[in-house]
């Protein structure tokens, strides 16, 4: 007969060792399955400001300025186009990310150099050998060979020749002034009606015979550039009458009235230039009128 094992008795010790080894490897699996990673060494970068440095100063403020500057200026380019300003202290080109420097932050900067400098310093072969030869003086300084070239020095001479006109031009640039049947300032106004006062009368006085002949009539529009002694630059014209006869005539009377008056000392302390932009009107009873 087969003896009778009595079953063990699980008592609460047991149970208590059991609970601590299972919570001992749950909490091992977790502690293993999680892992750290340091965050990558990102270099900060320095915020960077573009400064425009004009060379003359507007007396009325822009509505919507373009840049920031020293001082307030409404149109003093000599482009229609909006351009960045091309002077030599300016970036080359506009950054894609405003407000950003492309370059690293000086910490950055020293932190790569001491390391380069650890580098060379535990370095077993290098490139570069030290220049042994008694003949050269300690003090002595070599110059590259292309520095000491005629062709090399002429070529520096040329560039600063060219870097002066640029910088005399821009400074020489003429104050420009544009007036229409729109312009209400007094000065421009007053100046303009002299103007179209000695147009009319001179058109007048030669009106073509051919127009005349041919019972011609039409409006064209041209703008007329003098300079402050009242001595005709050039002109333009903006839009035809649809007959030549007509726009050849106009042409042929500006050149008779001028030259035209000076300009009057304050408008001198505006502009160099003024452009004067005008409908001129033929008539079918054979008069000239500008509006």
């Amino acid at each position: 007969m087969a003896a009778i094992i009595p079953p063990t008795k699980v008592g609460s010790g047991d149970r208590l060792s059991m609970t601590i080894l299972l919570m001992a490897i749950f909490h091992g699996i977790i502690i293993l399955g999680i892992t750290f990673s340091g965050d990558e060494d990102k270099s900060e970068t320095a915020p960077t400001l573009d400064v425009i440095l004009v060379q003359n100063k507007s007396s009325s403020n822009p509505l919507k300025a373009d840049y920031l500057a020293q001082v307030s200026q409404d149109g003093g380019g000599n482009s229609e186009q909006k351009l960045r300003p091309t002077d030599m202290f300016s970036a080359p080109t506009l950054s894609e990310t405003p407000g950003v420097a492309p370059e690293q932050s000086i910490a950055s900067i020293n932190k790569i150099q001491q390391n380069n400098q650890q580098r060379l310093l535990t370095q077993q072969q290098s490139d570069y050998s030290v220049n042994t030869d008694p003949n050269i003086s300690p003090h002595e300084e070599a110059t590259p060979p292309s520095e000491q070239t005629p062709d090399y020095q002429a070529e520096i001479a040329r560039l600063a020749a060219e870097l002066d006109k640029t910088t005399e031009e821009l400074t020489k640039k003429p104050r420009e002034k544009f007036i229409n049947s729109r312009t209400r300032e007094h000065v421009a106004a007053s100046y303009m009606r002299k103007w179209i006062d000695k147009v009319e009368r001179i058109g007048n006085l030669n009106y073509p015979d051919e127009a005349v002949r041919s019972r011609l009539s039409g409006t064209l529009i041209m703008d007329v550039v003098i300079n402050d002694k009242g001595e005709l630059i050039k002109y333009n014209l903006q839009r035809s009458s649809g007959h030549k006869i007509l726009d050849d005539a106009a042409r042929r009377i500006i050149s008779l009235a001028s030259p035209f008056e000076s300009f009057p000392e304050a408008l001198k302390k505006q502009a160099d230039i003024i452009h004067i932009t005008r409908s001129w009107v033929f008539e079918s009873d054979h008069s000239l009128s500008s509006h």
